[in-house]
């Protein structure tokens, strides 16, 4: 083996790889789109903090229902923060659930896209809100 058959990484060139000469488990397989909605929760030191919870909704893409799940728990992990506020509390933001996972029939987003946010106080008031399942329907 010569110089020439390492690239500037260190690693071999094997050349390109014709996609027809690949198992069936070895080519590409195509992702679909699914959008998360993720609840986030920010607690705080003080005693007279009420939590605010932030609902999002994030685009992911995956090879099925189940990896999009786990993508999507993932995502709010890594959305995981704590900082101290101006009045020098310490401000904790955790991932409170994956609220639910759907595929998108038309998307034309990167994965990790954020579509839609918003804030609010009342998580007993939002937890009892249940969306119809299709069965339900």
């Amino acid at each position: 083996m010569s110089s020439n058959d390492f690239d500037a990484i260190g690693s071999i060139n094997i050349g390109p790889i014709d996609p027809r000469e690949l198992r069936a488990d070895e080519r590409a397989v195509e992702l679909d789109y699914y959008v998360a909605v993720l609840l986030m929760e920010a607690t705080a030191e003080a005693a007279d903090h009420e939590p605010l919870y932030e609902e999002s909704f994030v685009l992911l893409k995956a090879e099925s229902e189940e990896e999009a799940a786990e993508k999507a728990a993932y995502h709010g992990k890594q959305q995981q923060t704590s900082y101290q506020n101006e009045n020098h509390e310490l401000i904790t933001w955790k991932l409170k659930q994956v609220v639910e996972v759907k595929p998108l029939e038309d998307a034309t987003f990167d994965d990790g896209t954020e579509i839609y946010s918003r804030f609010f106080r009342n998580y007993q008031a939002y937890n009892s809100f249940e969306p119809l399942t299709e069965e339900e329907a």
